[in-house]
């Protein structure tokens, strides 16, 4: 059963509806030109290129880090799954620091996952207490698109608030973000996967 997310989600809702609708886009900043991953570190990788205008990750272990250190921010970005199956994620609020063992993602930090699969935009935490979250299941299923074909994801995070939506649904939120600030980044998984269009824009939690 779908709950409500509570006085915190509704204001979100009321703050974000211009961007979901394209509204004030010039506030947003994009990460990615498109040619290079300038900006970007690979950390324990080395499968992460650019190809045709999208960031193309071919699996493995480690992680795809952006280059600065962040609070709150609204992320969107498109991406998409090239087989059946396919995972990855945005790693945010996550320490520039990896585990030394595979799959060497972030010591510590948060995961939005990005998958193919019912267990797409569940949110998973890396050596913190793991995050509860709210996901609406049936949203999902009627959101989510299937392997090759382009979807957008839009991630928010103020406070200890994070909410996700997919191709323009809201599906996920949780009020147990503890990290107040780190990295974002991209998670190599199994499978192929294309991202593009990333962009995003800080925001105050006051």
């Amino acid at each position: 059963m779908w709950h409500c997310f509570g006085g915190l989600a509704t204001t979100l809702a009321v703050l974000f509806a211009g961007s979901a609708l394209g509204v004030d886009d010039a506030s947003f900043v994009s990460l990615f030109d498109g040619r290079s991953l300038e900006g970007w570190t690979p950390e324990h990788t080395d499968r992460y290129s650019v190809h045709d205008g999208v960031i193309v990750n071919s699996g493995g272990t480690g992680w795809l880090r952006y280059n600065k250190t962040l609070n709150d921010f609204e992320l969107q970005a498109e991406y998409r799954a090239l087989k059946k199956g396919a995972d990855s994620g945005v790693l945010f609020r996550a320490t520039t620091e990896s585990t030394s063992r595979a799959p060497q993602w972030p010591a510590q930090g948060y995961q939005l996952q990005v998958v193919d699969s019912k267990k797409n935009c569940a949110i998973l935490g890396h050596g913190v207490a793991p995050p509860k979250f709210n996901r609406n299941a049936n949203l999902l299923k009627d959101a989510m698109k299937g392997p090759k074909e382009w979807q957008t994801i839009t991630l928010t995070v103020i406070g200890k608030h994070a909410e996700a939506a997919l191709n323009g649904k809201t599906i996920t939120a949780s009020d147990t973000i503890e990290r107040p600030e780190g990295c974002i980044g991209l998670r190599s998984g199994n499978g192929h996967f294309e991202w593009r269009n990333l962009k995003i824009k800080e925001l105050s939690a006051h």
